[in-house]
């Protein structure tokens, strides 16, 4: 994301060359003859696509396309050899340019090494045979990450959730979180900041130790540690430019220093925790249990950011013993733990399992299992059985299990089945308010349109998406519902609240309950926006607006499911507004919806989710600001920031979201009294639902079977710890839906589908 990016990228100009087409020749040598023009016209970074050899099996055509690779390590003998790559990329850094290969990892060619080397790699079709996601593409094969196994034991270096799922039980960092979100304890005891939040001191708890794989302990872990991974996390030539964001973001120094050892190359593997405090970076240790964290800005949210993995400790004396190299690629075997378990056993593609770490220094506070086993299955069907002989614990229940279950009436799990927390996502329709036509004409009837107040308002107050909400949770759709814009659980003020309550107050919903049977925001008009409708028509007419005004909405083309959920959503348009006002038209992309929709901008809105990263309202609302390149969604979505002269179609659309943005900035601002803040936020949130700026939509809510008190689990908006297996409740015969409160839900929806 533009959040996330180095600064010093952000405003670099990128030049896409195909190395086919770009020459006469289609080669590396005759590309060369080319850079001074591109030089010339600014160009910042030369961007290949891929330049890998292409696939015969399927090939299109007799050259074949480039995103059918067949071996990720080698050159096209058509470009030339890779002396030849490597020359022009010499020459292109002669000019001052970068340099950047585009690789695609979500497939390959049918021939290629990957797919005849590690067949158990690749998606299959019910038959066993190695498929594709999108039926069009017959000249690849798709890997499946479905299923997957550990990117990396480091918990500094992985930043994927599958892999964390793994490591937060293996290590603890500064704070860990309890089953409602809210920080507490973990190797820092206790934690204050000064006035304005700018600085953060943490006091370390002094029993906690490094162990190996056998639990034996190898070190006393102090604040020193956390110099050294903190250092280990911004060098680029020991981490790779992996998991920097948040200290990059909110610390004095960090960004600067990262940039110093990117500059630096190989040899700046050769630095220590010193060179970075030497360097400036706001950490300190003042002494062995204690760590000071001095913030750019003021960051009254630097908690819930500490949590996260990129601020662990690790040990100097593993990474001398391991080497740069050793460290980053450590195994079970030889890495330290100071975490609540450790691996007893390790199978590849098959099982992990976890015993209690014997010197765990919150053993007697915590409860935790004598082993737990984490068992990689691809087959829903053989999950339902291998639950079914209790030889598992806890699965998810898919559309195909929920199907089997019903089936029978006088099964047990009828009475098992529970409603799992929500993910830690919420969706929202982001609309387009410069939208293009396919020709690349605005489309002024859409523009117009979605510039009108009463016209979106339309949207929040009449769209009844009950029935699309029930293609993500059949038995309890309504719980699916999402009124606000940040996800619930993201942070509480000093009295407790939630915020999203505090925003349902603004917005006058608050003493309204889930009935499972309407929607809360149509319950004030009982969804009826007649009156809505016609001023929004009455409005739109007058400057030349056409009805119905169509909607178009892209999804992948060939997928089955995409269409199928689409045309739900199509229908709740046509039920909502019928056929005279809004029409949804479904419009389709062949591979890349950044490339071939939101680039040239031809949709008219899209559905996209948001997860906080730390424990604060600005997550969210700081996603949708007038005039800020770091605003996501306004940048790369709404196209906001391409209104700059306003006319009399858009003025008021423009004065809504600089009025909106003032708000959210003010809110910011505010950083010594928390209650004031999240007060501040949550009128500027009502002030974005309100004028329908944009459209919450739903939050992702599955089922499951289960012997563990989901509501027993941490249950934090961001961060790594959810899956951690402490303190967790559990039932040797599976909790019961009448225990979980939804058995009435579960009545409803077997009679509905008897």
């Amino acid at each position: 994301m533009a959040r996330q990016t180095n600064t010093r990228l952000r405003e670099k100009v990128i030049y896409s060359v195909f190395v086919r087409n770009h020459t006469k020749e289609g080669t590396f040598q005759a590309l060369e003859g080319d850079l001074d023009r591109l030089a010339a016209l600014g160009t910042d970074i030369i961007w290949l696509m891929p330049i890998h050899p292409i696939g015969e099996a399927g090939r299109k055509g007799t050259l074949g396309s480039p995103y059918a690779i067949r071996d990720f390590r080698g050159i096209n003998p058509e470009y030339g050899t890779l002396g030849d790559f490597m020359h022009l990329v010499g020459e292109i850094h002669k000019r001052g340019m970068k340099c950047i290969i585009d690789v695609v990892y979500n497939h390959t060619s049918p021939d290629s090494i990957l797919a005849t080397g590690h067949p158990e790699f690749f998606l299959r079709d019910e038959a066993g045979n190695p498929t594709r996601k999108v039926a069009d593409w017959s000249d690849v094969v798709d890997l499946d990450y479905s299923n997957r196994e550990l990117e990396s034991w480091n918990m500094l270096y992985s930043q994927m959730a599958s892999d964390m799922n793994v490591t937060t039980n293996l290590w603890e960092g500064l704070l860990s979180f309890d089953c409602y979100g809210k920080a507490v304890p973990s190797v820092a005891k206790e934690w204050s900041h000064n006035e304005d939040s700018s600085v953060w001191t943490f006091n370390l708890r002094d029993d906690v130790d490094w162990v190996d794989v056998n639990g034996e302990v190898k070190a006393h872990l102090t604040s020193k540690d956390f110099l050294v991974g903190l250092e280990w996390v911004l060098n680029a030539a020991k981490n790779q430019a992996n998991n920097t964001s948040m200290p990059n973001e909110t610390l004095v120094g960090a960004a600067d220093y990262y940039q110093k050892t990117s500059d630096m190359g190989d040899a700046a593997a050769e630095l220590t925790y010193q060179d970075m405090l030497d360097a400036g970076v706001g950490v300190e240790a003042p002494d062995d249990y204690t760590l000071v964290f001095t913030c750019k800005d003021p960051c009254p949210y630097f908690d819930t950011v500490a949590a996260y993995t990129s601020f662990y400790p690790a040990s100097e004396d593993l990474i001398n013993e391991l080497g740069v190299e050793g460290f980053r690629a450590c195994d079970y075997t030889n890495m330290w733990y100071n975490g609540p378990y450790v691996v007893e056993e390790f199978i590849s593609q098959n099982t992990k399992s976890y015993i209690p770490n014997p010197n765990y220094f919150g053993a007697n506070d915590v409860s935790r299992f004598d082993r737990f086993t984490v068992t990689m299955i691809s087959d829903g069907t053989v999950t339902f059985q291998l639950y079914q002989n209790r030889e598992l614990d806890e699965m998810d229940v898919g559309e195909s299990t929920l199907t089997t279950i019903q089936a029978d009436p006088n099964s047990e799990y009828n009475a098992q089945l529970c409603e799992k927390r929500p993910k830690k996502f919420s969706y929202q329709m982001h609309f387009n308010y410069q939208k293009n036509n396919e020709d690349g004409t605005p489309d002024d009837n859409w523009n117009k349109a979605i510039a009108n107040t009463a016209f979106r308002q339309c949207f929040y107050k009449g769209l009844n998406l009950t029935n699309w909400y029930a293609r993500t949770n059949k038995i309890n759709p309504l719980k699916c519902e999402n009124d606000c814009y940040t996800m619930p659980g993201v942070c509480y003020n000093t009295q407790g609240q939630e915020y999203s309550t505090l925003v349902a107050k603004e917005m006058g919903f608050d003493g309204e309950a889930y009935d499972g049977k309407t929607m809360i925001r149509l319950r004030s008009n009982n969804g009826d926006i007649a009156d809505l409708k016609k001023q929004a028509m009455d409005e739109l007419s007058a400057i030349g607006v056409t009805f119905p005004v169509h909607a178009a909405y892209y999804i992948i083309a060939g997928s089955t499911s995409a269409l199928d959920n689409t045309t739900v959503l199509k229908q709740c348009f046509t039920d909502s507004f019928g056929d005279d006002f809004i029409v949804l038209d479904i419009k389709t992309y062949v591979s890349s919806i950044t490339q071939e929709v939101r680039n040239p901008q031809l949709q008219s809105f899209v559905i996209n989710g948001w997860g906080a990263d730390y424990g604060d309202p600005q997550n969210y609302l700081g996603q949708e600001c007038y005039g800020n390149d770091n605003a996501y969604y306004s940048a790369h979505y709404s196209y906001i920031n391409e209104i700059t002269e306003p006319d009399e179609t858009n003025a008021d659309l423009l004065a809504t979201y600089q009025e909106y943005t003032e708000l959210v900035e003010a809110a910011d601002a505010i950083t010594t009294d928390l209650d004031a803040r999240y007060a501040a936020y949550a009128k500027a949130e009502a002030y974005l639902l309100d004028h329908v700026l944009v459209m919450p939509c739903n939050y992702s809510i599955g089922w499951c079977l289960s012997k563990v008190d989901n509501d027993s689990k941490i249950y934090a908006m961001y961060g790594s710890q959810n899956e951690k297996m402490k303190n967790w409740d559990t039932h040797v015969d599976g909790y019961t839906s009448e225990e979980k409160g939804v058995a009435e839900q579960i009545a409803a929806y077997t009679e509905k589908n008897a």
